[in-house]
């Protein structure tokens, strides 16, 4: 692909070569008559129309494999053409009896122009400009969808819920900072509802154009839902849907793998996940982990859940001012092990006042709005949340 776009530039650039020497030496009038009898202008003119007509319709057929850089060099060719075509205008003003002669010489650099243009639009087309490619690249990646998740988490959210956490400090610097956030608790303390009102929280902020979210729950009911592949694929596709720059970074990885006949390795995707997190000059990123103790952490060497910690590592790692994480998790002693390290910032739901209060209101609300728990006597209801309330351990 590349030998025959620069064979192009050289059969282009020889033509420019022969018409600026003729036209240094003062010689236009000359030349021009020369032109069309010339040998060698004729020869090159016939190889550039070969390439641009035969090889080059061949050479589309692997469009999206062609780099950035070519397109710059194509450019700069394009602009060689334009400025020659601008002196062919010169020309004409010369003299009438070189007007045929330079007319001719002008539509074979328009011809040339022309072939650059189509040479260009066919090998860089527009990435990521509409719906039509994010679309591709979601269909190509088919990340498991962790709004369902989110949604079945905002519908058990109780109104004032986790008010004390968004009120804290360690929330308020988290978001100010780039930093890892590791939220634990038992079973049932209320993870995943805190984490869907974390999502909703930071969503304000990206409506606002402020930010850039990516999150993803997972689940041991679902096993798409389960490794570090899937979760890897969600953010890229989160990440890319707001963002051209990170879209064109996704594109780029669809191109170079068959315009998305092949699947990318895990590798492949973390790097492209590292270019969207590094754009300088973008909003900032948060992402927003929950459950990661359903990920398996039963088989593999590496298991799955390994994986994922690895992951969350290599980001910290980049010690990057707008790369915000948030992980929610049961305080297992893998994960502890491999988080704790990696930020100051941990909340602790089991040690938390304000989390016990949210669930007595939990408790609460669901006996006195039950249709049977409705008749019975208020010591009875009162005794029935002071007993799971303080018997609940999170559960």
């Amino acid at each position: 692909m590349t030998d025959i776009i620069v064979k192009i530039m050289v059969e282009v650039l020889g033509i420019l070569a022969l018409a600026t020497k003729e036209i240094k030496q003062g010689l236009a009038k000359k030349y021009l008559k020369k032109l069309a009898g010339r040998t060698d202008i004729e020869d090159a003119l016939g190889r550039l129309d070969k390439l641009t007509h035969d090889e080059a319709l061949m050479a589309t057929a692997q469009v999206l494999k062609i780099s950035h850089n070519i397109e710059s060099k194509v450019t700069r060719v394009d602009d060689q053409v334009m400025a020659v075509d601008s002196k062919v205008k010169l020309i004409i003003e010369d003299g009438k009896e070189a007007k045929t002669t330079a007319n001719e010489a002008r539509i074979v650099m328009q011809q040339t122009a022309n072939a650059v243009d189509q040479v260009k639009s066919s090998y860089f087309p527009s990435s990521c400009s509409g719906s039509q490619m994010r679309q591709d690249l979601r269909r190509w990646l088919s990340p498991p969808d962790p709004s369902t998740n989110h949604n079945i988490a905002r519908g058990t959210h109780h109104s004032g819920t986790a008010s004390w956490f968004f009120e804290g400090s360690t929330f308020n610097e988290w978001k100010s900072s780039g930093s890892l956030l590791w939220v634990h608790g038992k079973p049932g303390s209320g993870k995943s509802i805190l984490c869907s009102t974390i999502v909703q929280d930071i969503e304000v902020m990206c409506e606002a154009g402020l930010a850039n979210m990516a999150y993803f729950y997972f689940d041991f009911r679902d096993t798409t839902k389960q490794s570090r592949h899937n979760l890897l694929l969600s953010l890229l596709i989160q990440l890319s849907a707001r963002s051209d720059p990170r879209c064109d970074i996704l594109f780029s990885i669809y191109s170079t793998h068959d315009s998305g006949a092949r699947q990318p390795s895990d590798d492949i995707l973390f790097h492209c996940l590292k270019g969207m997190v590094s754009l300088p000059n973008e909003d900032p990123v948060y992402i927003v982990v929950d459950a990661l103790d359903e990920c398996p952490n039963t088989s593999g060497m590496p298991t799955p859940r390994e994986q994922v910690l690895d992951l969350i590592k290599d980001l910290i790692g980049l010690s990057l001012p707008n790369l915000h994480i948030c992980v929610t998790s049961r305080p297992e002693i893998d994960i502890r092990s491999a988080l704790e390290p990696l930020t100051s910032l941990c909340v602790s739901l089991h040690d938390q006042s304000g989390q016990k209060k949210d669930i007595i209101d939990y408790v609460s609300s669901v006996v006195r709005s039950d249709t049977k728990m409705r008749r019975w006597r208020e010591e009875d209801k009162i005794l029935v949340v002071e007993t799971l309330s303080e018997r609940a351990d999170g559960m």
